[in-house]
């Protein structure tokens, strides 16, 4: 089998090989004759400039960690008072917030919706598959996630009368 179109990471394993004018592009074996398009560094350089700017910012691991922990709790507080029925939007109790990562997951049967009501209201979250996640980040201000959440209020009362 010879690939139709491959990209240029294809031909790795075969560099070494004797290659004469006329013969076929030699591609490695498989699966690494099907490897992917030619590399795009962008990224990296995104992550330099990202990482220096955090520097001039002073915005260390340690001080990103306490914001994270502090929104994270903030936010969990604040969907807790929602008192919303289980059946339209809850999240893990069992797991405590110094466990959470640098989100707060949510469950929904409704969580694209929910994302898609929230972004009409410019606020900005994902979801995937049941879990709606709210992402704090240091240049949010506790007022902001405040607002957030009462925007979740708004949009998940509305699927109360539909998911009860």
């Amino acid at each position: 089998m010879r690939p139709a179109i491959t990209g240029w990471y294809a031909e790795f394993d075969a560099l070494a090989a004797e290659h004469r004018p006329g013969d076929p592009v030699p591609y490695g074996a498989l699966p690494a004759r099907f490897a992917g398009s030619t590399y795009d560094p962008t990224s990296h350089y995104r992550a330099v400039r990202v990482a220096r700017f955090f520097a001039e910012r002073g915005l260390t691991p340690s001080l990103l960690e306490a914001s994270y922990r502090h929104q994270v709790a903030l936010l969990a507080a604040e969907v807790d008072a929602l008192d919303l029925p289980p059946a339209v939007l809850t999240r893990d109790r069992g797991v405590p917030l110094e466990a959470l990562g640098g989100f707060l997951a949510l469950e929904s049967p409704v969580a694209g919706d929910l994302q898609a009501a929230l972004a009409r209201r410019g606020v900005a979250t994902d979801s995937r598959g049941r879990h709606l996640r709210l992402g704090p980040a240091p240049y949010l201000s506790d007022a902001q996630l405040r607002d957030a959440v009462a925007h979740l209020d708004q949009v998940a009362r509305e699927f109360v009368p539909r998911l009860q």
